[in-house]
């Protein structure tokens, strides 16, 4: 059985919300990330580290997506944050 791994952000960013997004600089490279309000979503409830299917769960309950939807996009935008070094994966 594969492991599964939790995604937790990482906190090298400053970042603040203007309307309904996230803007985030990340200092030490500095760029700036704006994140849609789902995307908001999840950087929020990654404070604490959390599987894919554990976030899944949560965002089904606040979203109306289905879970093959859901596990594919959040798997896609943990991978970009992964790449962009905002992410640690355990």
């Amino acid at each position: 059985m594969a492991k599964l791994h939790s995604y937790q952000r990482i906190s090298n960013s400053v970042s603040g919300l203007l309307d309904d997004e996230l803007v985030m600089m990340d200092i030490e490279k500095g760029k700036y990330f704006s994140l849609n309000s789902v995307a908001t979503r999840i950087w929020d409830i990654i404070e604490q580290p959390h599987t894919i299917p554990e976030l899944c769960e949560l965002l089904i309950s606040e979203y109306d997506v289905d879970p093959d939807t859901c596990k594919k996009e959040l798997s896609v935008l943990l991978d970009e944050m992964d790449r962009m070094g905002l992410i640690v994966k355990k």
